[in-house]
């Protein structure tokens, strides 16, 4: 019969492709609620990589500190310690270091490496993680 026909191939790429979209919508959003405490950290993470790269090849002084609410990157430049604008985002508020509030860096990198070996730990509501750099610069992090 002529009236009857079945679907195209290219209506049914079309479904495919809007249901495709739609579970990739779905879990992007799943994942956004419930982890932001680990995006935060993610993006620490490769700052802190970043800040340890600048000062193995720029040869500069940089650290890692926390003012009490928030991580801050600072650089040495004249005897003093000054702030880098380091996008990390929003930090939530939630999400706090075990290290005192300091204008003085905890983490100190150089061209060599780490000055010292450092550990700190991570705290929030839901869980911990703990972070330690090795002496060559390299972070290692773990749940706690």
């Amino acid at each position: 019969m002529r009236g009857e026909r079945g679907f195209t191939l290219l209506e049914m790429l079309v479904v495919l492709l809007i249901a495709g979209l739609m579970s990739t919508l779905s879990i992007a959003w799943l994942d956004s609620g419930k982890a932001p405490m680990q995006q935060a950290l993610e993006r620490l993470a490769s700052a802190s990589r970043q800040q340890a790269e600048l000062a193995l090849h720029g040869g500069e002084i940089r650290g890692l500190r926390w003012n009490g609410s928030r991580p801050e990157f600072v650089r040495r430049v004249d005897e003093r310690w000054q702030l880098e604008t380091v996008a990390l985002g929003d930090w939530p508020p939630a999400l706090h270091a075990d290290w005192p509030a300091s204008h003085e860096p905890r983490l100190v990198f150089s061209a060599y490496g780490v000055a010292r070996s450092a550990v700190l730990n991570w705290h929030w509501p839901e869980g911990t993680q703990r972070w330690h750099w090795s002496g060559d610069g390299q972070l290692h992090r773990a749940p706690r």
